[in-house]
């Protein structure tokens, strides 16, 4: 064993691996961003990578490194692929965990994947919810792997509540991401989990082949003294790339303690069947990407939409600011804003 640790340290730019006891680990290297709101940090402490590999191994909710090569400090995360400082990224570099092995099986893996030999991903955070593999947290990064694709993803998962996951995450507490994007940047997706972002179309797509009905979740938050507002949707579908990733939704239900209105699919303003739009692709004929600033699925009508929850924080005008009319009215004032689905066992099957 002393031998395979000494292999591998020789090869730390790709990852770093640790015996600690009867029990062996291994840590990927991944990439480090500047961003204003870095996530909370489990501890931290100073000594070489390799101890900071195994403080890791022996902290029970460690998933996720940070070392700076020049001050030798170590700083330990509970999730996430990649690591967000709001500092200098110059010497610092991250590895998130692979496995956590004894003797017979693997006792710790990435959050998102299970089995003995963490050979196993959960499908979507409702998979996970329901197969209690899963921290129940509210807000927390995990790995994931749709039905019908063989690639694993990072996505945002409620699971603290049936397990849902997140389309579009906004918060005013970080620095604002530019959403007016490329046909190709809405597809893939981007931003940063732990801040502002974007699932990706192609994303979407794949994991709403898991179930057949799924609920969407739109949550918004907004003024001083703040308030809250939440609507959910039925029939949530989105289609492939071939069709332009065409949304659909049966019914809109805001029975809640505090509804949103719907700015989706009401009346003659419904976006139901629109395909999506951006500057470089669009659908809409009256150039909604470039008035309103962003992408999203356009009406073909000079209306565009009744809601920009892609828009900038503070537009040229109210059509570039994003904004939910329904319920909220011209206001502006939005603090945080997320879409988020989850599975759910009603007759609304994919069209």
């Amino acid at each position: 064993m002393k031998n395979l640790v000494r292999t591998v340290i020789t090869l730390s730019t790709f990852f770093v691996a640790a015996v600690v006891g009867n029990r062996y680990s291994k840590f990927l290297q991944t990439k480090v961003f500047k961003e204003l709101e870095s996530p909370s940090i489990l501890s931290e402490k100073m000594g070489l990578l390799l101890g900071c590999n195994k403080l890791c191994s022996a902290t029970v909710d460690c998933r996720r490194i940070l070392y700076d090569k020049e001050t030798n400090l170590c700083s330990l995360y509970d999730q996430g692929e990649h690591c967000l400082i709001d500092e200098d990224v110059t010497d610092k570099v991250c590895y998130r965990l692979q496995y956590i092995c004894g003797d017979v099986d693997c006792e710790r893996c990435p959050i998102g994947y299970y089995g003995d030999k963490c050979q196993h991903v959960i499908e979507d955070c409702t998979d996970g919810a329901q197969k209690n593999v899963v921290p129940k947290i509210k807000g927390i990064s995990s790995f994931i792997r749709p039905l019908n694709s063989l690639r694993v993803i990072e996505v945002w998962c409620d699971f603290k509540f049936d397990g849902w996951t997140f389309i579009l995450t906004r918060d005013v507490t970080n620095p604002e991401t530019n959403f007016n994007r490329t046909w190709k940047d809405y597809a893939n997706g981007f931003g940063h989990k732990e801040a502002n972002h974007w699932l990706g179309l192609e994303n979407l797509h794949n994991i709403l082949q898991n179930h057949p009905s799924i609920k969407l979740k739109m949550f918004i938050r907004y003024g001083s003294p703040e308030r809250s507002g939440t609507g959910y949707y039925h029939g949530f579908y989105v289609e492939d790339v071939d069709d332009n990733y065409r949304l659909s939704i049966s019914s809109f239900d805001d029975k809640t303690s505090a509804p949103v209105g719907d700015s989706l699919i009401n009346g003659s303003y419904s976006i139901n069947g629109r395909p999506f739009s951006t500057y470089d692709r669009d659908y809409s004929n009256n150039d909604c990407p470039g008035r309103f600033g962003s992408g999203w699925w356009f009406l073909d009508d000079p209306v565009c939409s009744r809601a920009n929850v892609n828009g900038r924080r503070s537009g040229d005008n109210f059509e570039s600011t994003w904004h939910w009319l329904d319920n909220l009215g011209y206001r502006t004032d939005l603090l945080r804003l997320t879409m988020k689905f989850t599975r759910v066992d009603e007759e609304y099957p994919i069209p």
